[in-house]
């Protein structure tokens, strides 16, 4: 069986990624690994960018700053998430309403660590995460059409991309406050077992796209005042 870190080189190459892929990996038992962990953090989205170039283990209370995140990474169930006072002020801003909330998707195990770390190192995860540019998303989605628009939160991508569902998120508001994720960026979540076979299609779309490319730009000629 082909390791999961033999699959980032292709994802950068063949998407063009600016940032390198990063693996989730979520444990019902006590971190085995010395990986590193960080400060307390607004939201386990924070994670994501250190993780770009270091492992990090994570628990609960890493997580705790966010009542949604908890929930959509199966830490807390949804009633808890609900009557948090975090929710609470995003409800009242409108930004979510109660019932929302009973559509997010969430783990549908309770983890006692998860590790975030450079795709590269991960031995066996269970989630890639990738930043997309708008081009790069073209791309995958030539190459499986069948990727998901998730709505925000942007976390809830996670626990689609465990239930083996490819899902892009444009970004949610306060995942970017919280994060910096620039504007012309956004995420995506793979699910780890689909890799194989998504590198071969990626491989196929990037093929015919070029064909696609190389037909335009001399018939486009055909155009050109100067000719």
């Amino acid at each position: 069986m082909t390791p999961a870190s033999a699959f980032a080189t292709p994802l950068i190459e063949l998407l063009g990624l600016a940032h390198p892929p990063v693996a989730i990996t979520f444990s019902t038992e006590p971190a085995a690994s010395s990986g590193e962990r960080l400060p307390a953090q607004p939201a386990g989205c924070c994670f994501w960018e250190p993780a770009q170039r270091r492992p990090l283990d994570t628990r609960a209370a890493d997580h705790a700053n966010c009542s949604t995140g908890s929930y959509t990474h199966g830490l807390t169930d949804l009633v808890t998430a609900a009557s948090g006072s975090d929710t609470a002020a995003l409800v009242s801003s409108g930004w979510i309403t109660p019932a929302d909330l009973t559509f997010v998707a969430h783990l549908p195990i309770r983890p006692t660590t998860i590790r975030y770390e450079p795709l590269t190192v991960a031995t066996s995860p269970d989630v890639v995460l990738v930043r997309l540019s708008p081009s790069s998303l073209m791309t995958l989605q030539g190459a499986c059409p069948d990727l998901r628009l998730a709505t925000r939160p942007q976390c809830q991508i996670i626990p689609l991309a465990y239930s083996g569902q490819i899902a892009v998120s444009p970004g949610c508001a306060i995942s970017r406050a919280r994060t910096g994720l620039p504007a012309e960026e956004m995420t995506c979540a793979l699910p780890v077992g689909s890799l194989p076979a998504v590198i071969d299609r990626l491989r196929q779309a990037v093929a015919a796209d070029q064909a696609a490319v190389d037909y335009a730009t001399t018939d486009r000629r055909r155009f050109d005042p100067l000719n």
